[in-house]
């Protein structure tokens, strides 16, 4: 399917019977795994079938459905965290709605959250287990009972707090909810869950019929617009009981959106449209990344096979990713070649998905023989094709592991659609047959991949880094036109703050009221201005010992502005700051919430007494280069009274001086605060710096918020960042803009 052209697919689903759509509201496994952080890149590991640890594992095979065996588990060490998607909606019941089990009695903890299976959640619990330091099963029931939410539950997720247990980490064994699967007016539970990312290219999309339709329309493209416009379409009959299709492969990397309209025949033919879902399939096809091999049962010679001179073994101290390589020790000379060869037991077609090249990774070894001919070959059963390596002979020796990419149009004399071996080789240079050479490679994830856009080749006008400018490019600058980005800010004076924590080596309020308590081992270090509080372990906090004192004059509106560097957290989420919550009883009515490392990353922050989704400004940065790898100056603002425009109730987020985001109608009071702490909370311990941490206790403007944070000079350290200001002048105008025409539909894809 070409990027360009969307595709429609329809179905005439005649109606499931009422009996298979209202299906019963039952306790079930998890369906599909949406996104996973493995926060130090080690891959997963967890109990194999047996219970043996530490064993590579399967995510999908662990995790999904029911489980390989009653001793297996998923080891999530501190800050991995996993989310996974349910085909109905979370129900409430009598009793526990969802189950755990945790293998290992010795005091594991992790946050629970329920969620869209997008970006919505809510965070339930934190569940922990009995710190007996024996083996044993932990069965964590969680009742939803009396949660109201603004969204369908579809997902958990499961965010491990720390490094407790012999694993260690917390074992995730089995997780079960509680499903209903009752219909309603329109199709419902889409699977993938919308929003969905690295789905695979050969993905069956699964749902749930609305009750009332005799007949459905299935629509699948890449253009959302298309997707959402009445367009005729060819109707298919499916059996009765319908609720699945399977598209053609679909292209690595792309986004696509489905619906699904029913036709009510008892409502005189009429169309209830259906939502429009997105999915996104995963960008690279694994061909081979040697996770799966091991010394007892699935052995490397049963899949990789020798010709010529060679050896091969696994290697678990060297490797690109996860837990383990392939060592190749090649040995040619001009009698004999040097080849690894990997013979598939099924042909695989390479034509699909849009799939144009071979990438491997290489580590090479100093000393290696770099003077013969390197090559990958292509085999369909009847021919065999080789292309040689035309690039550096010095990733040979090079320890560092580096990319070797092919283009697979080079494989012209192969059926690409029939491949039945691939062959990694090296013989004598065809200047020099009497060539002798030896050397040892380290070799690790093989994939498949579409047309790559690499850094070197991108244009500077490629604003969303999809190596084509386009409209997609002046949708990105339509949101920063005409923003003032100059490092000069207006400054007002602002009123005294009631807390002020300078952080310059002690946790005194310059205020002189309310002294700060820190708590387990924060250091300070070189900072904005003078020092900065610096947060790297769980039980890391500062304390405000009366907070309750300190509040009772926020009263209408409430400013919060501190510096921060956090480049160095793994969190999905970290709480900057948090009042006072219990976790599974209260949330808090203040917390600000920052995701340190996500692309493009996450930013909550939330205000007011009772807490509700309804005082909640959250969602996610543009650019990861927003504020990444250097100090950014964050205010965040609550006003509850009547505004100028006549709306009660105003939250805004502002980010180095520039208004950031904003939220009307939030008026929920802010009160009921007892305890307050910086550095850990609600969403877990904080991982970074903070300096010149201010409370004020009403709403400043962006004037003020320039003084506090510039100490009155209104001039930012650096100018606020945009890609969009592609000739730096601190201003995205029509200049900026000839400079993105002048690079229009220009592609810096490769091949």
């Amino acid at each position: 399917m070409h990027k360009v052209a969307w595709l429609i697919l329809a179905a005439a689903l005649v109606a499931c019977a009422d009996s298979g759509r209202a299906g019963p509201v039952a306790f079930e496994y998890p369906c599909a795994i949406l996104d996973v952080h493995d926060a130090d890149h080690s891959c997963w590991t967890g109990m194999g079938t047996s219970g043996s640890y530490p064993m590579p594992i399967v995510l999908e095979r662990w995790l999904v459905g029911a489980p390989p065996s009653a001793e297996s588990a998923v080891t999530l060490p501190v800050d991995h965290w996993i989310d996974l998607a349910f085909s109905g909606r979370l129900a409430d019941g009598d009793g526990n709605d969802i189950t755990l089990v945790e293998t290992g009695k010795a005091g594991e903890q992790a946050l629970l959250f329920v969620t869209d299976g997008s970006d919505q959640e809510y965070l339930l619990t934190r569940v922990a287990v009995a710190n007996l330091a024996i083996q044993g099963l932990s069965h964590i029931g969680v009742d939803l009972a009396g949660l109201s939410l603004p969204f369908v539950p579809r997902a958990v997720r499961l965010v491990a707090l720390d490094l407790g247990g012999q694993s260690p980490g917390f074992d995730l064994g089995t997780v079960q909810a509680r499903v209903s699967r009752d219909c309603g007016p329109e199709a419902a539970c889409p699977n993938p869950v919308c929003g969905a990312k690295d789905i695979h290219p050969n993905v069956k999309l699964t749902w749930l019929p609305s009750c009332s339709a005799e007949q459905q329309v299935l629509y699948l493209g890449a253009v959302e617009s298309e997707v959402r416009q009445e367009t005729p379409v060819v109707r298919y009959s499916q059996p009765p009981d319908a609720n699945s299709f399977e598209p053609p492969a679909l292209r690595l990397g792309e986004t696509y959106y489905w619906r699904i309209d029913g036709l009510a025949a008892m409502e005189g033919s009429a169309v209830r449209r259906g939502a429009v879902w997105s999915f996104t399939i995963a960008d690279e096809l694994v061909v081979d990344d040697f996770e799966t091999y091991d010394v007892w049962e699935r052995f490397l010679y049963e899949s990789w096979q020798i010709r010529g001179r060679a050896d091969a073994s696994l290697e678990q101290s060297v490797f690109h990713s996860c837990h383990q390589s392939m060592i190749f020790q090649y040995r040619y000379d001009a009698t004999y070649v040097s080849e690894m060869v990997r013979v598939f037991e099924e042909p695989q077609d390479w034509t699909q998905s849009g799939v144009e090249v071979l990438q491997l990774m290489l580590s090479g070894t100093p000393g290696n023989t770099t003077t013969g001919d390197m090559y990958i070959a292509i085999g369909d059963g009847d021919t065999e094709q080789a292309v040689l390596h035309r690039g550096d002979p010095g990733i040979l020796t090079d320890p560092r592991w580096r990319p070797w990419r092919v283009a697979l149009a080079d494989f012209n004399g192969v059926n690409l659609a029939n491949v039945t071996s691939v062959v990694i080789g090296l013989r004598p240079a065809t200047t020099d047959p009497m060539e002798r050479g030896t050397g040892v490679i380290y070799v690790d994830d093989i994939m498949l991949h579409p047309a790559l856009c690499l850094e070197a080749g991108r244009s500077a006008a490629d604003l969303n880094a999809d190596c084509l400018v386009d409209c997609r490019d002046v949708e990105r600058m339509a949101t920063d036109w005409l923003a003032d980005r100059s490092r000069a800010r207006s400054v007002v004076a602002p009123n005294e703050p009631i807390l002020w924590y300078e952080f310059d080596g002690n946790a005194d309020d310059r205020t002189g009221k309310a002294p700060g308590q820190i708590q387990g081992r924060c250091n300070f270090v070189h900072g904005v201005y003078g020092q900065a509080v610096h947060f790297m372990n769980g039980g890391d906090a500062v304390v405000i010992p009366d907070a309750s004192d300190v509040f009772s004059r926020v009263r209408d509106a409430v400013t919060i502005t501190f510096w921060q560097r956090g480049d160095d957290s793994s969190h999905l989420n970290d709480t900057i700051c948090c009042s006072n919550y219990v976790y599974g009883q209260s949330n808090p009515a203040i917390a600000i919430h920052l995701g340190c490392w996500q692309n493009p990353g996450q930013y909550r922050w939330d205000c007011g007494s009772p807490w509700s989704f309804e005082n909640r400004l959250a969602g996610r940065h543009q650019d990861k280069s927003e504020w990444t790898g250097r100090w950014n100056h964050w205010a965040f603002t609550k006003d509850t009274r009547i505004g100028p425009d006549g709306e009660k109730g105003r939250m805004e987020i502002y980010l180095n001086g520039r208004l950031y985001d904003s939220l009307a109608g939030a008026d929920n009071p802010i009160t009921d605060i007892t305890s307050f702490e910086i550095g850990s909370g609600w969403y877990g311990h904080y991982d970074g710096l903070i300096d010149d941490f201010q409370l004020f206790d009403y709403a400043l403007s962006p004037a003020e918020i320039a003084w506090v944070a510039t100490d009155g000079t209104g001039l930012f350290p650096e100018p606020a960042y945009s890609p969009a200001d592609l000739n730096t002048d601190g201003t995205i105008d029509l200049l900026d803009f000839a400079a993105l025409a002048a690079e229009w539909l220009e592609s810096g894809l490769w091949p």
